[in-house]
């Protein structure tokens, strides 16, 4: 990343340096010999070596940068995620319909930090009768959680995706197809019917669906919430989360 980081830097400071060497004109037209373009370089180096601090000093101006960009991009993609998100009958929607907070999870039902954020996030959604949240399948923790996430779904076709999903969020050590299955039927599920609907490629096309949503706000990882307009990366204790929703609605 840091010889990125040079690369552009050196083009920077090239076309700095060519300003007070060469007419306008001259750049624009590229009239510069070989010669001419060595003895800028040479000019460039030699003052990168006597003032090295200015490297440091360009790459936290190109993070800085990169961040706002990638802030920027991320807000176009909050401002459109619910709408994106709801246009699917797949997508899980839970807690108030009209709710006027909003709250996003990217997640994945081997992901032990989901696991043990899932009970709070339960329990405040008990207290807040006006919390809407929108329960985004993200399996990227191996062929289990894929399987897992398109048991989940396929468990819509029998009005048993909560009772599932609050299953697979309880059940401990690491999934196995076999542990999945096992706790379909334990919820109540038809085992034959689960898996013949698992075959819907309307499930893997959505599952794509919901990857292209992650990746447009740069989610890498579970779990990653979107409350309002803001966006959480990571693990966020019961408090703040409380908090956080509070700032929302405040904001309204």
């Amino acid at each position: 990343m840091i010889g990125t980081y040079l690369l552009r830097l050196r083009t920077l400071l090239l076309s700095v340096a060519l300003v007070p060497l060469v007419a306008g004109a001259a750049i624009a037209d590229e009239a510069l010999t070989s010669e001419e373009r060595s003895q800028i370089e040479d000019v460039v180096r030699e003052y990168l070596l006597e003032n090295p601090e200015i490297i440091l000093e360009a790459i936290q101006v190109l993070e800085q940068r990169e961040r706002m960009a990638q802030e920027n991009q991320r807000s176009g993609a909050i401002a459109a995620l619910v709408p994106t998100l709801t246009a699917s009958p797949l997508t899980p929607v839970i807690g108030e319909a009209d709710g006027d907070v909003t709250l996003i999870e990217f997640f994945d039902y081997q992901c032990g930090y989901c696991k043990r954020f899932y009970p709070a996030l339960q329990e405040i959604m008990e207290e807040d009768d006006s919390l809407r949240v929108i329960l985004v399948e993200f399996p990227i923790l191996g062929p289990a959680s894929l399987t897992a996430s398109r048991a989940a779904l396929a468990a819509q076709q029998q009005n048993g995706y909560m009772d599932f999903h609050d299953a697979l969020m309880a059940f401990e050590g690491r999934l196995s197809e076999e542990g999945i299955f096992e706790t379909a039927r334990a919820v109540g599920l038809d085992e034959d019917q689960l898996r013949a609907d698992m075959e819907d490629p309307r499930i893997m096309e959505y599952l794509s669906f919901t990857r292209d949503v992650a990746s447009s706000l740069d989610v890498t990882g579970t779990p990653s919430m979107v409350v309002g307009d803001q966006f959480v990366g990571g693990f966020i204790p019961a408090e703040d989360l409380r908090a956080l929703i509070a700032s929302m609605r405040e904001q309204g």
